[in-house]
């Protein structure tokens, strides 16, 4: 495939430098909007935070070509073990804070910090937005292992948008880490997360069955790419190209070009999928988006399924045995641990996860808090979003309630903000929607 992204990188940039002369904020300059506001993250920008293991094509050719032992899920555990031993010993902990969902990655390490820490004290943490379903299942969860509960239950997550923006310095949304992060702050100097473990060891099942039943070994490197954005249809529309200004030059063969190398390789499939999720919203978005957060609540946030170590050991293990395609489960390696492990009995419920019904979202507070800041918006005035396309997307919300428009709309607040935090200076971080 021809190498599109250079030649349409240089006006983007232009038009960020515009931003940064009339701002002087140095985060500005490199932010490219098109890739930001079509896969929640721009591969390109350059991040001051903590950095995590690589990995590469190279890596993965080179573990399946060669004849290391495949790592069991015992030597998993055992190295998961000493990376959470070493994280509390380290800090000298005496009160330890857990992000806690229903999941199998924070269950995992909340049993395991348990296990070899059966005295210290344990506040878990959950986030929730309308539903206190999964709360009432965490609760159980924390309690039947003897920790404390903190339900953080969320009425407007839109209302203090402005402060997490003015944080993360970028036009994000759906930062919900900053709830439990704030919150934890509060009992412990040491936040223990799962982040890592969808994908390190295929958690994203969704996403796996739809894309290994659309290729086959006759797949381009170019379809691929395409199946795989399909994959990740929450974060881009159908329309996509109609929503930015003129200027702004959007071009899908750019998008295309940034997973070339993930998808024009002999990898196998799940291979390629699985190196292309760790290398983007993980890597340039949920990583940086957590430490700019800990970093900002002054807490050490401590992810053991990120740890060099572990990552190495999962980048051994082949695809085939992190996922069964037939039953569509993930993560086989964490739940053998956890099942070894787990102390309780709620393992196998339904993750819900930190996400939120964007349609309740809409009809509660979005739509009124979107259209009353949007209304008059700098991104239309300054010729980033097309205006016409605005009032179409608040259209097809109001006639089908497609959940996509909506999230969309919300990156668009989003930008709005930011723009006016850190470019017209309108807003300040202590405002609130």
């Amino acid at each position: 495939m021809e190498n599109y992204y250079d030649s349409e990188i240089m006006f983007i940039l232009q038009k960020s430098y515009d931003i940064f002369f009339k701002s002087q904020t140095y985060d500005l300059t490199l932010i490219n909007l098109c890739n930001l506001l079509t896969l929640r993250y721009d591969p390109f920008y350059p991040k001051d935070t903590a950095k995590i293991a690589d990995v590469t094509i190279g890596q993965i050719l080179a573990q399946r070509k060669g004849t290391e032992p495949i790592p069991t899920s015992l030597e998993i555990e055992k190295a998961l073990r000493n990376v959470i031993k070493y994280s509390v010993e380290a800090n000298k902990a005496d009160h330890i804070a857990v992000a806690l969902s229903t999941g199998v990655d924070s269950n995992l390490i909340f049993s395991l910090i348990r296990d070899e820490f059966p005295a210290i004290d344990i506040n878990c943490y959950s986030v929730s937005f309308y539903d206190d379903h999964e709360l009432l299942i965490a609760k159980q969860i924390s309690e039947s292992i003897g920790a404390s509960f903190n339900r953080i239950v969320v009425e407007n997550p839109l209302r203090d948008l402005v402060e997490m923006i003015s944080i993360v310095k970028e036009p994000r949304w759906n930062i919900y880490q900053y709830y439990f992060i704030k919150e934890a702050k509060s009992t412990s100097n040491v936040l223990f997360t799962g982040d890592g473990g969808d994908e390190l060891f295929a958690g994203y099942t969704f996403r796996y069955k739809k894309f290994l039943s659309s290729i086959t070994s006759k797949t381009t490197p170019l379809e691929r790419i395409q199946v795989y954005l399909q994959c990740h249809e929450r974060d881009w529309v159908a329309d996509q190209e109609k929503m930015f200004g003129k200027d702004m030059k959007f071009s899908w063969l750019s998008i295309y070009e940034i997973f070339q190398r993930y998808f024009n390789n002999t990898l196998e499939p799940l291979d390629q999928l699985l190196c292309a999720d760790y290398n983007g919203k993980l890597v340039h978005d949920f990583v940086p988006t957590n430490e700019k957060f800990f970093k900002h609540f002054d807490i050490k946030g401590k992810a053991p399924l990120l740890d060099d170590e572990i990552v190495k050991l999962s980048v051994k293990i082949p695809p085939e045995l992190k996922y069964d395609f037939r039953n569509n489960v993930g993560k086989i390696p964490l739940r053998s641990i956890l099942k070894r492990n787990s102390k309780h009995k709620f393992i196998e419920n339904e993750k819900i996860g930190y996400g939120m019904d964007l349609n309740k979202l809409w009809s509660k507070d979005g739509r009124e808090i979107i259209t009353s800041n949007l209304e008059r918006g700098r991104i239309f005035e300054e010729k980033i979003i097309d205006q016409d396309w605005y009032h179409s997307a608040l259209s097809k919300i109001d006639e089908t309630g497609d959940p996509r428009y909506i999230s969309k709309l919300l990156q668009l607040l989003s930008l709005e903000i930011w723009y006016k935090l850190f470019v017209t200076r309108e807003l300040k971080s202590t405002d609130r929607l």
